[in-house]
């Protein structure tokens, strides 16, 4: 930072930057004002995932706050800056080169014009859209009021908040822009529209507005013409018809909600069905969803269909009343058997976690009143009482965060830090793991190298070079998986003491239970890393970074949990990831267990 002073010692300018969680943004912001912001303030509301650490690192005063709302929380920020000038950003904003320059020069001038007004800067947003800079739709340009002296402003608005000024003002709009990296992927974007629709809609209900059905509509299809054709984003490309249909979607919401504010009558079934009959990693990254109707109707039944091979998952469930298996019968045959077989329960509510053709079908003829689910498919598209439209491949959205999105129909919003619980019991440890188990004097580290072609993998030898060296640290270490994964592995196994094949000994139940019982677990994005994390084990996920086997969409839920992702591929195809990097992550978990 600099050194500008006022006469009276106090810095010349103070960049003020309310924060919550935003470790993935600010480092962009610090070094844009780093070298001259003579003050850099964070006022943080509670972040947890580094933000405080980060800010600090980078020469910020850092202030803890409660949240109060936008504008309260940005006033109190303002009050506690000790510059003349208040530069006031977001932290997902960074002012380019030009603007930088601009507002240095204008600090460097008089509070007042010479006919007495207040000289306040406007600065020019361009938005990143997944990648793309948005130059039409009505974000470009996107003039906001941002610098000011000390004291002479107040935010109002409960969203979209503004500064307003009990002088006269003279604004200046200043040359360059301020990058704003709002929306990494479409998730972000979705996410802002239910954080801001709630907000906008509890301040409608509040002041007791409300709007027609059909004005709703109305609205609808104005902010989509307005945004798609007036404002131009057909320039914009694909990029411009995603903002302008997801304005649209934001219009609806936002009424949606304030309407069913003031009808107060969201449904509460009394029976749900969850159906999710894929991958078991796909189950288990749809528990989160189980636990938010278990907390939204902890009187309801709530049970899970599945098939087969994941009926042992299903059942170790922590909200799961019953266990219900769609076997291949009932798949050849939905209009008899899997028709019949939905049927007898009853149920009020079906949620379609995975649109499975014959899982949709089956449901339609069990007459489930309510089925939940994405409307996308073309199966599905006029069997969905309760539509979603989101997109899954690229969103850049979390499995489990899709699976929450299906419940809004419900009145649900469960927010994305309850994927940091467990969710699965430990099954009971039989003869067969307590044979196992029982001779090791060591903690053990489970490695599980394949992935049935699901994921992106992690080279053998690699596995191998990592067993051999957490063996050197005092750990017992298990190689876990399938009989036939066993034999395309046994040229690289290591022949060293402490290091153990468990290829093909157990089956699921008793490879959780196994897994329950370990001090960590490493693979990549399979079914056995997802259990294990999901009971609470430490895992180690490793995985790309590019969709559709990538973390931002896969990642493992659950307490302790750890991502190591390649930047690339090696030449064998595999996920280029240090054998130090992985161990590092693994003793980080083993600290207090292993031996140096």
């Amino acid at each position: 930072m600099t050194s500008n002073q006022t006469p009276d010692g106090a810095p010349l300018l103070s960049v003020v930057v309310i924060t919550l969680n935003e470790a993935h943004n600010l480092p962009r912001l610090l070094k844009a004002v780093s070298g001259w912001a003579d003050e850099i303030l964070v006022f943080d509301s509670g972040s947890t995932d580094g933000t405080v650490e980060i800010a600090q690192a980078g020469g910020a005063r850092v202030v803890d706050c409660a949240w109060e709302g936008w504008s309260k929380t940005k006033n109190s920020a303002n009050a506690s800056a000790k510059g003349q000038w208040i530069l006031s950003l977001d932290a997902d904003e960074a002012p380019n080169a030009a603007c930088a320059s601009a507002i240095q020069q204008f600090i460097q001038g008089d509070m007042y014009t010479p006919e007495g007004l207040l000289r306040v800067g406007e600065i020019n947003r361009m938005t990143n859209y997944c990648g793309q800079w948005v130059r039409h739709s009505g974000w470009f340009p996107d003039r906001k009021i941002r610098l000011w002296p000390n004291g002479s402003a107040q935010w109002t608005g409960a969203i979209h908040e503004a500064p307003t000024f009990q002088e006269k003002v003279e604004a200046q709009r200043l040359p360059g822009i301020v990058e704003h990296h709002s929306y990494p992927y479409r998730a972000d974007h979705l996410s802002q529209i239910e954080k801001f629709g709630a907000v906008w809609a509890e301040d409608q209900y509040a002041s007791g507005n409300t709007t027609p059905l059909a004005m709703v509509g109305l609205k609808v299809i104005a902010q989509w013409a307005k945004t798609f054709l007036i404002k131009c984003g057909f320039l914009d490309g694909a990029a411009g018809w995603t903002i302008a249909r997801l304005s649209a979607w934001a219009t609806w919401r936002k009424h949606a909600r304030l309407r069913a504010l003031h009808r107060g009558d969201a449904p509460s079934p009394g029976k749900i069905l969850v159906a999710r009959t894929d991958a078991l990693g796909d189950l288990v990254l749809t528990l989160p969803l189980l636990r938010a109707l278990r907390d939204r109707f902890p009187n309801a039944q709530l049970d899970l269909l599945v098939r087969p091979y994941a009926e042992a998952v299903a059942k170790a469930s922590a909200d799961a009343d019953n266990v219900l298996v769609w076997t291949s019968d009932m798949a050849e045959n939905p209009k008899g058997q899997g028709a019949g077989f939905l049927s007898k329960p009853s149920y009020d509510a079906v949620i379609l976690a995975f649109p499975d053709a014959p899982v949709v079908r089956a449901c339609v003829r069990a007459g489930i009143p309510m089925r939940l689910g994405t409307a996308r498919r073309r199966h599905t598209f006029w069997h969905m009482t309760h539509p979603n439209w989101d997109g899954r491949k690229d969103s850049g959205g979390h499995e489990s965060w899709h699976g929450l999105r299906l419940l809004m129909p419900l009145g649900i919003e469960a927010p994305t830090a309850k994927l940091r619980h467990t969710f699965l019991r430990p099954p009971a440890a039989d003869t067969v793991v307590e044979e196992a188990l029982n001779p090791l004097q060591q903690p053990l580290v489970l490695l599980h190298p394949g992935s049935h072609g699901s994921a992106g993998n992690w080279g053998p030898e690699r596995f191998a070079d990592l067993a051999h060296s957490l063996a050197q640290k005092g750990l017992a270490v298990a190689f876990t998986g399938t009989a036939e994964e066993g034999r395309e592995f046994a040229p690289h196994f290591p022949d060293v003491d402490r290091v153990y094949s468990w290829f093909g000994r157990f089956n699921l139940e008793q490879l959780m239970a196994v897994q329950s019982r370990s001090d960590a677990v490493v693979a990549s994005s399979t079914g056995p890393l997802h259990t294990a994390t999901a009971m609470g084990t430490p895992g180690v996920g490793l995985y790309g970074k590019t969709a559709p086997a990538w973390a931002e969409r896969w990642a493992p839920i659950g307490p302790l949990v750890t991502v190591v992702e390649a930047d690339g591929l090696d030449l064998h195809g595999h996920l280029d990831i240090s054998v130090n990097e992985v161990k590092s992550a693994v003793l980080a978990f083993t600290a207090g267990a292993a031996q140096s």
